[in-house]
């Protein structure tokens, strides 16, 4: 899921008075308003999916980036899964609970927490006919399958509900923000001195 986010800074800045002084000025305020909104945008969008899903910070901000393109920034959030195991998952005598949505704990039955081969821990389950296995302390012995259970993904999270409309309006306020704030100071930067003004 990708959204795309783009501000006309042009339009604000017409209405500027210092306009014609500020003229050679404007790709790079409009560049520098990007970029600050580019580095804000993904942390934004982490607060706002973890308000809603109980997931670690440095595991969903492994999922989730931005870059600045022409039209703006584009937000991604990949599509791949995240394992169970960081949705606060905790073994059971039935199983493996875990909420992916915060306060929504549920149960998978006969799923255990394991180390895998790549020594990460995830919650497994066994499905399927049995069969030799090829690594492993089973190796060359007849088991069913590892399943990884998954938890929803950074893109599905990112794209749930409202809150591509919100992150649109944050990104909005934040341009909005940022290019006044880099007016002010080009235009400061850029007016006359006083006749009366002390030289150094």
């Amino acid at each position: 899921m990708s959204a795309f986010l783009h501000a006309d800074l042009d339009g604000l800045l017409s209405a500027s008075r210092n306009l014609s002084v500020l003229a050679s000025r404007l790709p790079t305020l409009h560049s520098r308003a990007i970029g600050t909104l580019s580095r804000r945008l993904p942390v934004q969008a982490r607060r706002d999916i973890q308000a809603e899903y109980q997931i670690g910070a440095r595991r969903l901000t492994q999922d989730l980036s931005s870059r600045t393109t022409d039209e703006g920034v584009r937000l991604v959030g990949r599509f791949r899964g995240i394992g169970l195991r960081n949705f606060a998952a905790r073994p059971t005598s039935r199983g493996v609970t875990a909420a992916i949505v915060r306060g929504k704990r549920s149960l998978r039955e006969r799923a255990f927490i394991r180390r895998g081969l790549a020594g990460n821990e995830h919650v497994f389950r066994r499905e399927g006919p049995k069969r030799p296995m090829q690594q492993g302390r089973y190796a060359g012995k007849p088991r069913q399958p590892l399943v990884v259970e998954y938890g929803a993904t950074a893109a599905q999270m990112l794209a749930k509900g409202r809150r591509p409309e919100r992150l649109v309006d944050y990104a909005r306020g934040v341009l909005a923000v940022e290019s006044e704030r880099l007016l002010r100071l080009a235009a400061a930067a850029s007016a006359p001195s006083s006749p009366n003004a002390p030289r150094t």
